[in-house]
């Protein structure tokens, strides 16, 4: 019997989820598709105000008022009260529009304060750099 390994591909050869635009449009939230940030009345609960912003270009949401928050399908299995394999059987047979499963390869990015450069090692730093010795050590 052979097990498969986590990152293997599926049976399509793709990774795919639904995009977190398909999900949002399926379960009826009012938001504005043009942008790719923004904020609106969270799917989970009666909302009277948006609580609930979103990403589309990377694909997750947080509510600030339930406090749940992820991606697409994690949107799917708490609206829907169910597990992840029936949240992607219900985004098969809703045939709702795959994208790219995410960021997962893409390197951290670094603060735009720092302005994108690393900092170099002060002198010392390392191994034998400084004579310092404590008060305690000196005998």
């Amino acid at each position: 019997m052979r097990y498969g390994r986590v990152g293997d591909r599926d049976e399509q050869g793709e990774e795919a989820k639904p995009t977190l635009e398909a999900v949002m449009d399926h379960f009826e939230v009012d938001f504005n598709s043009e942008r790719n940030t923004g904020m609106a009345k969270c799917p989970l609960h009666d909302d009277n105000t948006p609580s609930m912003s979103y990403k589309l270009d990377e694909g997750l949401w947080k509510c600030h008022s339930c406090g749940e928050g992820g991606d697409s399908y994690s949107m799917i299995m708490l609206k829907e009260e169910t597990d992840f394999p029936g949240a992607r059987a219900l985004a098969t047979s809703l045939g709702l529009p795959e994208g790219d499963p995410g960021r997962g390869n893409q390197g951290v990015r670094r603060s735009a304060y720092g302005g994108g450069r690393s900092v170099p090692a002060r002198k010392g730093a390392g191994q034998g750099g400084s004579n310092f010795r404590p008060t305690w050590r000196r005998r």
